[in-house]
C-alpha cells in the first residue's frame, strides 16, 4: 500500500505522521509523494507505524506478491539438469 494512500484512510496528515516518526511534515509529504525515498531508519520507522501495511517495496513499486519466472531456473522443473554441473545434479537428485 502506498503511503499516500495509508494516510488518507487512517485521515491522518503529514504532520501528524511525521511527529510519529520524528521526522517533518515536509518529509513525510515527499515521501508520500514519491518525490523521495526514505533512508533505511526512517524506512523502519513507516514499517513499524504502518503495522507494515507500507513496506519498502512500496516505495520501489514492487508487488506484494510478484510471481517469479520459474521457467528461468533450471531446478524449477524435475528432473531437468541438462545445464547443471555433476555437483549440481547431485545436490538435485
Amino acid at each position: 500500500m502506498q503511503l499516500d494512500d495509508w494516510l488518507t484512510r487512517e485521515r491522518l496528515t503529514f504532520g501528524q505522521f511525521g511527529g510519529a516518526i520524528s521526522r517533518t511534515a515536509e518529509a513525510v509529504r515527499r515521501y508520500a509523494k514519491g518525490e523521495r525515498i526514505p533512508d533505511r531508519d526512517t524506512m523502519a520507522a513507516i514499517v513499524r507505524e504502518t503495522s507494515a501495511e507500507v513496506t519498502p517495496n512500496d516505495f520501489y513499486g514492487v508487488p506484494r506478491h510478484a510471481q517469479v519466472d520459474s521457467g528461468s531456473c533450471p531446478l524449477s522443473s524435475p528432473g531437468n539438469t541438462a545445464d547443471l554441473t555433476v555437483a549440481q545434479q547431485s545436490e538435485a537428485a
